[in-house]
């Protein structure tokens, strides 16, 4: 943690904006079909953890950073893009009406791979373990709410 500093990450940033960008776009349209207003676990210490991985996730990608320069890894910065317009293709057939599982749950997959891409790329470890535990929980209460 000796590499680590309080300070300002522009892609931090800009990664948790980007994500949100649907979730903003959700206050202007409503879906025909509203399935992701009961995404909650059945027990509350796994929405907790869910919470507790969400707001540390976002925080530590934008004010913790790495004295170590970010990885130049293209393929990183690729996959990261490819997972955050599959996440908006999603939505997009959510807000077209279209919600089964594999839909809503690929809603909760590709977010998460996008912020563990971008933490990886970052050097952010923090962040890293704070998006693998929200990655776990979002992605299992997701699945357990619409696949199983």
């Amino acid at each position: 943690m000796r590499n680590y500093r309080i300070g300002f990450s522009p892609l931090g940033l800009l990664a948790v904006c980007l994500v949100m960008v649907p979730n903003l776009l959700f206050l202007f349209v409503t879906p025909p079909i509203d399935a992701l207003n009961h995404n909650e676990a059945s027990f509350w210490l796994w929405n907790l953890f869910e919470n507790i991985g969400r707001f540390g996730m976002m925080a530590s990608l934008c004010i913790i950073v790495n004295k170590i320069p970010m990885r130049k890894n293209q393929m990183l910065a690729i996959s990261a893009v490819i997972s955050l317009l599959s996440y908006f293709v999603l939505w997009g057939y959510y807000f077209n009406g279209i919600a089964n599982g594999v839909i809503l749950t690929g809603m909760a997959v590709f977010p998460s791979l996008f912020f563990l891409l971008i933490a990886w790329k970052l050097r952010n470890t923090l962040a890293l373990s704070f998006t693998l535990l929200f990655a776990f929980t979002h992605i299992s209460i997701t699945a357990s709410n619409f696949l199983f």
